[in-house]
């Protein structure tokens, strides 16, 4: 049936059970290597919430006709576990897990796969070869990567979920990759429309090339002029200290693309204070540059090209 190519991988019986999870049900080991390879969902639950990992680790052991005994050997000695225990069901969930099975999900009485396993030694050690847990809803794997730090934080399903920092270690969140995540640009902009708007209009005004400064400042006017008939926030002195915050250190490279005089300013390049000094250099811009320019769009520009993206986030063209 399966070499036809017309089967419904996942069509469920009536205890709601696709073909994979009788499969495991059952132990037949080498049908669940082949319904996977065939690209039935590995993470499919029946009417109690099972998922083919609750079923695989409560069994003791599998069949092994046609099973993939290289995969399951490898599985078997990463958890330092005799050969004889390669067709285990805790092997078996190993397995199921390197295939994208998540050992996260919680079934109908609250218990993951990982709650099922009875032996603790085990149990850490299959812990230590899985993603971590998702730190917003705590119910599924990590899938999705905050940039720099590169942690894994959020599942596919709260991909949509919009971060300033880091959930695991604070730091602030750049950019982002996994599962259906937003890209960094889709959520600094308002709209898909406004985004192109905005494009549009800097390519009306002639965008400069990073080498062509003697154009900047009118090309920074127009893109001023450009955002704000498209709706782009002006600036206020809050949203300096907001940048300021962001930009630690990497203040002096605003300094170069917004091309502030700092002879005037009280800078000290060792100083530890770099709010303070992020903000005064702001602040110089803000006061000295033409009002057309200050808004959202046009600072935000200025980081972008300055790569202080932790700084740009702040300045969606959506704030208020």
């Amino acid at each position: 049936m399966l070499s036809k190519g017309s089967v419904q991988l996942d069509i469920q019986n009536n205890q709601k059970r696709t073909p994979l999870l009788e499969a495991v049900s059952q132990g037949h080991l080498g049908m669940t290597h082949k319904l996977i390879a065939l690209g039935a969902n590995v993470n499919a639950v029946d009417g109690e919430g099972n998922s083919c990992l609750h079923l695989a680790v409560e069994r003791k052991k599998f069949n092994s006709e046609d099973a993939p005994l290289d995969l399951l050997n490898e599985c078997c000695t990463s958890l330092n576990l005799k050969e004889d225990e390669m067709l285990s069901g805790v092997v078996v969930g190993r397995y199921l897990a390197s295939q994208g099975a998540d050992f996260h999900h919680k079934n109908n009485k609250y218990n993951t796969p990982l709650d099922l396993i009875k032996d603790p030694n085990l149990r850490r050690k299959l812990e230590a070869f899985l993603p971590p847990q998702c730190l917003w809803c705590r119910n599924k794997a990590a899938t999705t990567k905050v940039h720099p730090c590169g942690h894994l934080v959020i599942c596919k399903g709260c991909s949509n979920v919009t971060l300033q920092r880091c959930l695991k270690c604070g730091k602030p969140v750049t950019s982002r990759t996994g599962d259906e995540a937003p890209k960094f640009e889709d959520r600094c902009v308002q709209t898909e429309a406004t985004c192109q708007e905005l494009g549009a209009a800097s390519q009306a005004i002639g965008a400069p090339k990073s080498e062509d400064r003697c154009v900047k400042k009118s090309y920074m006017s127009g893109l001023g002029a450009a955002s704000q008939a498209i709706g782009s926030p002006v600036l206020k002195e809050r949203d300096l200290l907001r940048v300021a915050k962001r930009l630690g250190r990497d203040w002096w490279q605003v300094v170069i693309v917004l091309e502030v005089d700092t002879t005037k300013l009280k800078i000290d390049d060792e100083s530890n204070v770099t709010v303070k000094q992020g903000h005064q250099i702001l602040y110089e811009w803000f006061k000295n540059c033409d009002p057309e320019t200050r808004t959202h769009a046009t600072l935000r520009a200025a980081l972008e090209e300055a790569e202080c993206f932790a700084a740009m986030e702040c300045l969606s063209l959506d704030a208020k």
